[in-house]
């Protein structure tokens, strides 16, 4: 039976990802390995679970069948484990957190090893990544986001208010002269924008009120890559503070165009757990010159 469980966890992984990639990303093991278990899965119950379709998984009758129960032993596991938890007194022991790739990168990975220093006890693993992990499915053990989660369960802290600009580079803006305190995007400027699908983010909608005269050069997922391509000159984007301030980017404009708030998130049975108090209280203070 343990076996079984063991496999059905990659199965879980798999069935909520979509992709073999994915899932090893999630359980920390490499692609290969979701292989050999989703395959031992198939041979252990006589008939396959997922099925390929294109370049995602998917559930087979078998598999829709069984995702429920998994699921439900995938609630009991984590209940226990968190129940254990609730038993450290110390601050050791292994914690995930996840980040905006750009927050990541830029405020939360520099402070680690003085996080070290302090608490040596705790090992912290810091997802930097632009998706929205599920807290609720233990994905993470916290995390800081920039929308403010809607589920029961969840333990919510606003930490931050992250001020965002426009910004380009010196080079780009050498070629294209605009006057002081003018509007930051003029007729014919190049932009730098998120994807169609994420017209509903905040900076899509300030770029189609504002950014209009412009045309859309480059289209990036996320802020870190937004930065790399306004470095090189690829147009104007929108940038938080803490990414745009640096020498190779000009602010387009004196005040912020919007503020965003900034969520500390984790689930509610992991708030008397000493570890992850000890990193709440560490990333909300890495928060604080944005209070």
């Amino acid at each position: 039976m343990t076996d079984d469980w063991d496999h059905l966890r990659f199965f879980l992984a798999v069935a909520r990802a979509g992709t073999l990639s994915a899932a090893a990303t999630t359980l920390g093991v490499s692609q290969p390995t979701v292989s050999r278990r989703i395959a031992a899965l198939a041979e252990r119950f006589g008939t396959a679970l997922l099925r390929r379709d294109g370049s995602r998984y998917v559930l087979t009758g078998a598999g829709a069948s069984v995702l429920a129960r998994a699921e439900r032993i995938d609630r009991e596991v984590l209940a226990v484990s968190r129940a254990v938890d609730r038993l450290d007194a110390q601050p050791h022991g292994s914690v995930r957190l996840s980040v905006p790739d750009g927050l990541g990168l830029a405020l939360v990975a520099p402070a680690l090893d003085d996080f070290r220093r302090e608490h040596p006890g705790i090992d912290l693993l810091l997802h930097a990544e632009a998706e929205i992990v599920n807290l609720s499915r233990s994905e993470a053990d916290l995390a800081l986001r920039f929308v403010r989660p809607r589920q029961r369960e969840l333990v919510m802290r606003r930490v931050g208010s992250i001020p965002f600009r426009p910004y380009a580079s010196p080079r780009y803006l050498a070629s294209r002269p605009r006057e002081r305190g003018g509007p930051p995007v003029l007729p014919g400027d190049d932009l730098v924008a998120f994807p169609e699908a994420m017209a509903g983010a905040p900076q899509s909608v300030w770029l189609r009120r504002h950014g209009a005269p412009g045309r859309v050069r480059v289209r990036v997922r996320s802020s870190v890559p937004m930065k790399a391509a306004l470095l090189a000159g690829a147009g104007i984007g929108l940038l938080p503070d803490y990414l745009g301030d640096d020498p190779g980017l000009v602010p387009l404009t004196a005040e912020p165009v919007m503020r965003r708030e900034v969520w500390l998130v984790f689930h509610r049975a992991l708030k008397d757990v000493a570890r992850v108090r000890a990193v709440a209280r560490f990333a909300a203070e890495l928060l604080r010159p944005w209070r």
